[in-house]
């Protein structure tokens, strides 16, 4: 009696078991959406989980269907912010039961760039434009090797001959890790030139060259550990060894270029770097922001001859957002402030620079603490389009796409120095502004074209050229 209702007990549990198992899943809310497959064409050479790494959904997520296709632009923006990509396009199979597949396209862009490199060696180009000569010109061979393996490595490899000297070795490994979110990257660079910004007066650069031994020369290594805990932030710790070296004219001409007449800068380096960005694009952003936080400290009391060590601390905010039809805004601001203020010229670079004040192009503005703010309006005269070259055969250069911004400029700036050297130098400790109009033209590859016309603080006026990527170096 006992073993036969053992047996019809387990009959009824495994019964139980079957029907459990046969049935369907539970249906989903008409208001949510399963995704079951992310089907990816276009990519011949590019991982299918580098890609998967950028969207804001993977296979097995339940969403809303309001989100799907803020999230699928949201997903293309992140997708063409890895430079990898010319066109990015996505669609959606639906199927019974609320279930869907992302289609998703993308058209790679070429990867290998054995470019030579005829190039001006200024500041800027209007500075070039306004003075050009042949012999401030570059020449060489670049090999950059994006999307290296397909695994958005990056080799990266120069010979730069001419006005500025420069040999380079880059290498950069992103993904790692079992979430792929971790990246290093390690780079060795030689520059060395006869020409060389000696001193600063009444504002401009002053330079002393040697044709027959190198001014200005510096070694520089790094190693950088980069991780990434989600889609938009980034933590990056990278340390260098720096060797900069110049000529004994250069020490007598300027003792406070190294500071008490020396002729050799060398120190170990550190920097921390935390960025936050949610911008549609960090080519040329037209909504969204973002946040960049930067420290380092030069000298590390391993190389003890050189007394000069010192805290940067650096904080930048861009914040884009669209207006209405065509019109858009843009504010810039950037800081930085250091711990120690009698430094040489090396550690005082200010404005004129990386970072350029709108019609101060001739200029430079040495300091060790300085604040910058932009405040851009945008007109979209021509919306983004595109178009096929018919007698290019290379589909990665076939397709371009073009758009083109009329902008309306105000800048305001100021550079601190408590110890200025030079009283022609009258910029330094005073606010600057100025204002003008622009014109942008943004195409493929990362190449936006734009010509300003200013005027500054001092009713100084002239036009202003440009061949750069806005705000992607701050």
């Amino acid at each position: 009696m006992i073993r036969v209702k053992f047996m019809l007990v387990f009959m009824f549990a495994g019964w139980s078991l079957l029907c459990i198992s046969g049935q369907d899943h539970p249906p989903v809310p008409d208001h949510q959406l399963v995704i079951r497959d992310v089907v990816i064409e276009g990519n011949k050479v590019t991982r299918r989980n580098i890609l998967l790494r950028e969207l804001v959904f993977v296979p097995g997520d339940t969403i809303n269907k309001m989100d799907l296709i803020p999230g699928l632009e949201r997903s293309r923006e992140n997708l063409l912010n890895l430079s990898l990509f010319n066109f990015v396009t996505f669609d959606a199979n639906h199927y019974p039961g609320n279930t869907i597949d992302i289609l998703l396209e993308v058209q790679e862009r070429w990867y290998i760039w054995p470019t030579p490199i005829f190039e001006h060696g200024e500041r800027n180009l209007s500075t070039f434009l306004r003075e050009p000569r042949w012999s401030r010109l570059n020449y060489g061979m670049w090999l950059k090797w994006n999307n290296f393996r397909g695994r958005n490595e990056m080799l990266n490899a120069k010979i730069r001959l001419g006005y500025k000297e420069q040999y380079v070795l880059q290498y950069e490994k992103p993904n790692l890790g079992a979430d792929e979110n971790h990246a290093l990257s390690v780079s060795y660079s030689l520059s060395r030139q006869h020409r060389v910004n000696f001193t600063t007066q009444e504002n401009q650069p002053v330079y002393f060259r040697d044709d027959d031994n190198y001014s200005l020369s510096t070694a520089d290594a790094f190693v950088a550990y980069t991780y990434r805990p989600q889609l938009y932030s980034r933590h990056r710790i990278r340390a260098h060894f720096v060797d900069d070296w110049i000529s004994d004219t250069v020490a007598r001409l300027n003792p406070d270029f190294f500071g008490n007449g020396y002729t050799r800068y060398q120190h170990f380096k550190i920097d921390y770097v935390f960025q936050y960005d949610i911008r549609d694009s960090r080519i040329y952003p037209l909504e969204g922001h973002a946040f960049k936080f930067k420290t380092q400290r030069f000298g590390l009391g391993i190389i003890d001859e050189y007394p000069y060590g010192n805290w940067e601390f650096e904080s930048t905010f861009f914040y884009h957002k669209k207006l209405a039809n065509r019109f858009y805004f843009a504010d810039v601001a950037k800081g930085r402030v250091t711990t120690n203020k009698e430094v040489p010229l090396i550690l005082k670079k200010g404005l004129g620079y990386a970072e350029n004040l709108t019609g101060y192009d001739a200029f430079v503005i040495d300091g060790t603490d300085y604040f910058i703010n932009k405040v851009i309006f945008k007109y979209q005269l021509v919306k983004p389009s595109k178009f096929s070259i018919p007698f290019i055969n290379i589909k990665q250069f076939s397709r371009v796409h073009y758009a083109i911004y009329l902008n309306l400029l105000g800048d305001v700036a100021y550079v601190n120095d408590p110890f200025p050297r030079d009283p022609s130098n009258n910029m330094v400790n005073s606010w600057q502004y100025s204002a003008g109009l622009g014109i942008d033209f943004v195409t493929y590859y990362d190449k936006v074209i734009g010509v300003e016309y200013a005027v500054n603080r001092y009713g100084m006026t002239g036009f202003f050229f440009r061949v750069t990527t806005p705000f992607f170096e701050w």
